[in-house]
Formats: structure tokens, sequence, C-alpha cells
């Protein structure tokens, strides 16, 4: 039997009970005084002087409590509860195998998408990467570069979570998307040369069997998602080899039941996946559950009584349709994709107390020069129906409207990452209101900066992304972005249009710099 050496002394706990009280010493010293029946041999020796049993076919597994942390979380708990039933009968328990690695894929949509880039980037690089370094030279060692890039790109961790942070790790995420940014930046250098290009495909990006939309350029990759919600779920920034969105839905977890019953353990060492412990009290009322997957420009509609505080603890109550619905895709160039839904409106959510059916229609534009690039989302809404033949008869509707942004640059409580707005900096951990519609948003250590502009918009609301997740040692609140939501009141007149726009300029952090002279 082999262990993981961190085991002996690296997790919580464990050099205490292997050193200080003894638990190794007393090991060997067993050992020793058992040599008599006892023998002790190295693997190799014992595979040379022992005859073969048979042949042994090994399934697709790994330890038993992977398959387990892989199910789907009312599988794993109705799982976990066999489990216990059946502890004391070893004849039973050999046939509960649990679930298949892939199924994290199934389980966590954003290790998927993860997933899926880098099975795109990797086929770029076996196509058109392998065309454009066909000559050789440089263009050979560049590809060889790519390569290793995706093969970095490929380190299990953060594709997978269980007792350990793993997916839930913001920074483990981000460097295997940093490797895939700088991958796929030289595979499409390859394949267009130096001159500049604007690239767009329609491909089921991410392998669900729905069509999305990839966006390239030297300076940025972007996916649009039209089936949920006609979302932007990725968008990389190649200067600074950056993805910008790249946070997580707060969803419930198996382990989250047990965070009432929190309780240090004492005098018995427990196994690392038997541990109850919170690195700070209170943790349990910090537990938030998203609606929808954590992606850019997704469509709020919600009643006007609704408040800041609302926002934060997800009680928005907004419109099923817009948020999350089935976009139809209108109309794709290459610089510009536009989509567009219908859907009613509930009573409750309009002032007035009335039902109507609202159509909305929501562009995208990308643009990009050297070093920077602009995505610009327009919103337009219109009512849709017969109440627009007779406007004398129908009320104007009143509501909000917001634009969604999510962008996450990993560090909360440090100086190089920040809100500015109105001539202030808040750390990355602040939640509160703008006034107004301008917001940058800087990350000094990637070099990175974004710049958000909603033209009209009465408020930004913003609020950190933390799930409550397990780790080795412990319970943790980990940061895993912000939202910004940009909000306008809508007054919409029968037959009448509303429009609004955000704006994300995505640079440099130390463009500004520059330019300022410091």
């Amino acid at each position: 039997m082999g262990d993981d050496m961190e085991k002996f002394g690296g997790w919580p706990h464990t050099w205490e009970h292997c050193f200080r009280d003894g638990w190794l010493d007393n090991f060997f010293a067993a050992m020793e005084n058992n040599y008599d029946w006892l023998e002790m041999i190295p693997p190799g020796e014992a595979l040379a002087a022992r005859k073969p049993l048979g042949r042994a076919d090994l399934p697709t597994a790994s330890y038993t409590e992977m398959m387990e942390w892989v199910l789907p979380t009312p599988v794993r708990q109705r799982f976990h509860a066999l489990q216990e039933e059946f502890a004391s009968r070893p004849d039973v328990r050999r046939f509960l195998r649990g679930g298949f690695w892939r199924g994290f894929f199934t389980k966590y949509a954003e290790a998927n998408l993860l997933h899926k880039k880098m099975l795109r980037v990797s086929s770029k690089l076996r196509t058109d990467g392998r065309k454009g370094s066909r000559k050789g030279g440089k263009g050979a060692l560049r590809r060889a570069k790519a390569i290793t890039h995706l093969m970095r790109s490929q380190c299990n961790d953060a594709y997978w979570h269980g007792i350990f942070g793993g997916l839930y790790a913001p920074h483990l995420r981000t460097e295997l998307w940093r490797e895939l940014v700088r991958a796929e930046t030289i595979a499409d250098s390859l394949h267009h040369g130096a001159r500049p290009y604007q690239a767009m495909t329609r491909l089921d990006f991410d392998a669900d069997g729905r069509e999305e939309i990839e966006i390239t350029s030297p300076q940025f990759a972007a996916v649009i998602k039209p089936s949920d919600g006609g979302t932007l779920e990725v968008l990389d920034f190649r200067p600074s080899a950056v993805t910008l969105i790249n946070s997580l839905q707060r969803r419930v977890e198996a382990y989250h039941s047990r965070l009432q019953n929190a309780a240090q353990f004492a005098a018995k060492v427990a196994s690392i996946h038997e541990q109850t412990l919170v690195k700070e009290p209170g943790l349990e009322k910090k537990l938030k559950y998203d609606r929808w997957p954590r992606n850019t420009f997704r469509l709020l509609v919600f009643s006007d009584g609704k408040k800041h505080e609302d926002y934060e603890g997800v009680r928005l109550e907004e419109n099923a349709v817009f948020a999350g619905g089935n976009y139809r895709t209108e109309k794709v160039e290459r610089d510009q994709v536009t989509l567009s839904i219908e859907g009613p409106l509930d009573a409750a959510m309009v002032s007035g107390g009335q039902c109507s059916k609202l159509r909305a229609l929501k562009t995208m534009n990308f643009t990009s020069a050297k070093g920077i690039c602009d995505v610009r989302c327009r919103l337009e809404l219109a009512r849709c129906g017969s109440e627009t033949l007779a406007a004398e008869n129908v009320s104007p509707l009143q509501f909000m409207a917001g634009l969604e942004i999510e962008l996450n640059l990993l560090a909360p409580n440090v100086p190089d990452r920040y809100f500015e707005f109105a001539g202030k900096r808040e750390a990355l951990a602040w939640s509160g209101i703008v006034e107004g519609s301008q917001l940058r948003v800087v990350d000094e250590w990637q070099n990175v900066a974004v710049t958000i502009d909603a033209p009209g918009a009465s408020h930004l609301w913003i609020a950190p992304i933390e799930t409550v997740s397990e780790s080795e040692e412990g319970f943790e609140r980990v940061y895993q972005g912000s939202q910004i939501l940009a909000i306008w009141p809508v007054q919409l007149m029968p037959a009448a249009k509303w429009s609004a726009e955000a704006v994300l300029h995505v640079a440099k952090a130390s463009e500004k710099i520059s330019k300022s002279g410091n």
C-alpha cells in the first residue's frame, strides 16, 4: 500500500499525529516487532519473485472519494448515505462504484468550458498551426512553444472539485486559461500570418448540442452563447494573456449541509475526507445560489422596487425568459452579432399591474486596435403583439432593466487590484453603489484594465461573488470575481422603443500610467 507523503505531516494536524504523538515511530516499531512473520519487500522485488495470478483490466475510475464527488449533488448525497448504510459490509461496498471522472464536465459548466477551450486550441494547432509552420524556422519554433502552453493547460487539478479547492480555486483556473490564451494567440497568428484579421466562426463550442459564436482578432477572443440569455461567456485579452470573465456559479454542494453542525475535532485525528473545519464563523450565512451561469451582458428585467441588497442577496426575481432564455440569432457578421427574444412580463413586475409581451434585441459589437479592444452591447426593448395596435388603451410599462457584467481579477483585497470611480478607489471585495455610469476595473499585476461605460444608467450596482467551499484546511470563502449591474429605469410607451448600451474598453493597465507620466 502506498499513499501521498503529504499525509505524513503536510495535511492539517497530521504532523502532530505522526511525529509529536508518535504514530510513525510506533508504526515502524510494530513492523520490527513482527519481523518473524511480516515480510517487508520493495514492490519491484515482489513482482520479480512472484508469478502473476492472471490478467486484470483496470476500470475507468479513480479513488473512492473522487468517484463520489463527481456525482450530481442530490445523487451524491444518496450515494453517500448508501455507503454509510453498508459501512460494515465490504462484500457489498465493493460493488458501489460511484461515477465517471468526465462527469465533472456535466456537473460544472465552468470545467466543461475550460476543457472545450483546450480542445478548440488543440484543434487549431493540429490543423491551422501546422499549415502556418510548414516552412520551418520561426514558424515551427512558435508552434512548438504553443504546444508547450497547451500541455500546461491540461493540468488536471482545475478541472474537478471535491474536498480540495480544485475548480473552486480561481488562481488554478486562471493559469490554465492563461496558457490557453497564449497557445491560441500563436495558433491564430500562424494561420492568419502578419496581416490584421478579425474572424467569426459559428460552432458548438462547448459541445452541448447548441451553436455558439466565436470571434477572434490579434487583441481578443470572445464566445457568445445565444442559448444562455444571449450572453458573452468568454472574453480573452490577448496582449496581457488574461481571460476576464472566468467566474463561477454559486451552486448547492453536498458538503454545505454540514456547515450548520461544523465543529472543531479535538483528540481524534479524522480523515481529511471526514473533518468539518471552518476558517471563519458564520459561513453558513454566506451561502448564496445563483440562478444563472456567471456570464457577461445578461439582461435582467425586474420591478422598480428592488434595491442593491436584493441584487447582492440574489433576490431580484428577474424575468427568466430575458435573463436565461434561448435567444434567436438574427444576424452574424465578422464584428457584430444580433440576437433577439420575446417573452411575457409578469403583472407583478411592472407598475400598474399589467401583463405585457416584450421583445428584446441585443447587439454585440467588437472592435480592436493594437493593444486595445472594445466590446459594445446595445439593448433595444419594445412591446409586441396586439397592444401596439391600440395605443390609446394601453398604459406605459415601468420597470428596471440591467445589463450584468462579470469580471474576475482574482485578488479582492490587495492594493494593485481595484475599482476606480469618481476620483476614488475601492478594493475588489467592495460591495456598493456607483452613482452614474462609469467605472474602471484595474489589475496592475496581470496588466489589464476594463473601463465600463453605460451611458444614461442611473447606477452601477457592484457585489463580490463569493463561494463557500471545502479545502484541506476547512470551509472557506473564495472570491470568484465581481458582478456589476448597469441599471436603467424604463418607461416604455405603446409602439415605442427603448434602448441603452454598455461598453467594455479593455487595455493594458500600464497604458493609463504611462500616459500620465507616472
